[in-house]
């Protein structure tokens, strides 16, 4: 792999970053509880607002009642109102011991953990979910899943997916971030990353490195008899992945950040993870395509991936909100009939939907249509 310094400066003019909703999901294990802690010096950083929000599984029937005192007529309470309660208040007692005791409290029920706080995303509206993964691989991987990856999937605000010592507060004050790697690979959906991540590196001060991975993939013979010039193809890849990242760079305008470039030409996910970990890198910031259904399957998600095997905090930026804001408020109008789905809508629009996202929207899974925004 190699790299170059940057020097160029464009037009392009670098935004502000504003992060106003922090949501955390809990799920009270220790790794959750230090999600809050990261969570905590970004808010004090943007001077944003913390949500923590814990999705129950409902394993009981509803009309489970708990038993009530026999003298008065008291009004009964479901056992699910109690535990509602119950959790409520740990919540709040979690809060306080991890310093956020302003935080508001959100337990939440009814669908899977990650669509739950996806809509709560979308109704808030939030402006960045932190939250931890279980980095489960292999077969594990394939029956339970993660609720991380499914929220970066299908989450319409970014993600930040807290792993390693980089985001551990130094004596309770602040914390440090000095490198951080955005994955490109020239389309629309890495340009929004390569967006998010320069107003993020302007609020820390941090030195970004692009990565691009000139990977070839495998190459087949139909008859076996075809011989193919490997080192002509890799060299004629990394001259025109070198012109299209000066491209990239002079329509660009990273102000007073430093950077530089960095070329690979192994497979995208194993590289970028090799990358950060021989460079010492802070943080990852990527974008995702939002593959889902059979073409998720077969090819899957780098930016997924990157999250499941990284050693260093991982940020996915979602390369169509709107799109996905759309499929919550739809889906949201056909579970709900108070105004959550109303509000979901309203973000929606904020959001920027456009008649051809509402479109895409109308679909049962948007994502899965190969002609989707780019």
């Amino acid at each position: 792999m190699t790299s170059q310094p940057g020097l160029v400066r464009s037009p392009w003019v670098m935004k502000t970053l504003s992060i106003q909703n922090i949501i955390v999901p809990i799920d009270f294990s220790k790794m959750s509880v230090q999600a809050i802690q990261v969570a905590r010096q970004l808010a004090r950083r943007f001077g944003a607002s913390i949500r923590l929000a814990h999705v129950r599984h409902l394993n009981y029937a509803t009309d489970f009642v708990a038993a009530a005192p026999p003298i008065a007529p008291f009004s009964f309470m479901t056992f699910e109102q109690e535990r509602e309660q119950t959790m409520f208040k740990e919540l709040k007692k979690l809060a306080s011991e991890c310093g956020v005791s302003s935080a508001k409290c959100d337990v939440l029920s009814g669908a899977p953990p990650f669509d739950e706080i996806c809509r709560l995303g979308q109704t808030i509206p939030a402006d960045l979910v932190v939250m931890p993964t279980h980095g489960r691989t292999g077969l594990k991987q394939v029956f339970l899943g993660s609720t991380a990856e499914r929220i970066v999937q299908h989450s319409s605000c970014p993600v930040l997916v807290t792993r390693g010592s980089a985001f551990q507060a130094n004596n309770g004050s602040r914390f440090r971030i000095k490198t951080i790697v955005v994955p490109v690979d020239f389309s629309n959906c890495s340009r929004e990353g390569l967006r998010y991540a320069i107003a993020f590196a302007n609020e820390f001060g941090a030195k970004i490195i692009l990565v691009h991975a000139t990977y070839l993939g495998y190459i087949y013979s139909a008859e076996g008899t075809a011989i193919y010039d490997i080192p002509g193809l890799r060299k004629a890849a990394r001259k025109s992945a070198e012109r299209k990242m000066r491209e990239l760079i002079r329509s660009v305008d990273f102000g007073p950040i430093e950077f530089e470039t960095a070329f690979t030409d192994g497979s995208p996910v194993i590289d970028i993870c090799a990358f950060a970990k021989d460079h010492d890198v802070d943080l990852i910031i990527t974008s995702t395509h939002g593959f889902t259904g059979l073409k998720h399957v077969l090819i899957g998600s780098i930016a997924e991936k990157v999250v499941r095997h990284a050693p260093c905090p991982v940020l996915v930026v979602p390369s169509h909100p709107q799109v996905r804001a759309a499929t919550l408020a739809k889906s949201a109008g056909a579970q709900m009939n108070n105004g959550r789905a109303t509000a979901i809508a309203e973000c929606a629009k904020r959001q920027g939907s456009t008649r051809k996202d509402r479109k895409l929207a109308t679909h049962a899974f948007p994502e899965r249509r190969k002609r989707g925004p780019r």
